[in-house]
């Protein structure tokens, strides 16, 4: 199994955790489907360039050796980006098409109007699972704290091009 790492500033420390903030456009760079995607132009539309994220120890880093400002490296399943797309697009919208295919014999009004409901519902159920789970929907898992980056991101592409 795969993971997917991030660097990210520590913003807040917690007795097991602590609260990283990373650029979410970075990864946006790097992706092929960046000309297709729509999460780096609604970063740039609501100016939101950060993101927290709470990353528990036990990924070879634990919380207790960070302090505030050190720049962390933190790790997810690479499973989880499947699991978790799976589970926000993919059930909203099976529950929403399902519900428009049972109200078609009614007509298409009827059928455009139950997909709307299916979709809120949909969402509906996520957030109360989401609330019942403290915050954790299935799928998801919570990022690990992996190491401390030794040096800013433009120092660490500097020491990589030393070393190769």
């Amino acid at each position: 199994m795969g993971w997917l790492t991030e660097v990210g500033r520590v913003v807040a420390i917690e007795a097991d955790a602590v609260w990283v903030e990373a650029d979410r456009s970075s990864a946006c760079g790097r992706c092929a489907a960046r000309a297709g995607c729509g999460q780096g132009a609604l970063a740039s539309v609501f100016r939101q360039g950060k993101g927290r994220v709470r990353a528990i120890s036990g990924g070879g880093l634990d919380a207790s050796e960070c302090a505030l400002d050190d720049q962390v490296i933190i790790k997810i399943p690479e499973a989880t980006l499947l699991s978790g797309t799976l589970s926000l697009y993919g059930f909203p919208l099976v529950a929403a098409a399902a519900l428009s295919v049972w109200a078609s014999a009614l007509g298409d009004l009827w059928a455009a109007g139950a997909f709307c409901v299916g979709l809120i519902a949909a969402f509906a159920i996520l957030y109360a699972v989401s609330r019942r789970l403290n915050g954790q929907l299935p799928g998801f898992s919570h990022p690990l704290l992996a190491a401390k980056a030794l040096q800013a991101d433009s120092d660490v592409s500097e020491l990589s091009l030393r070393t190769d």
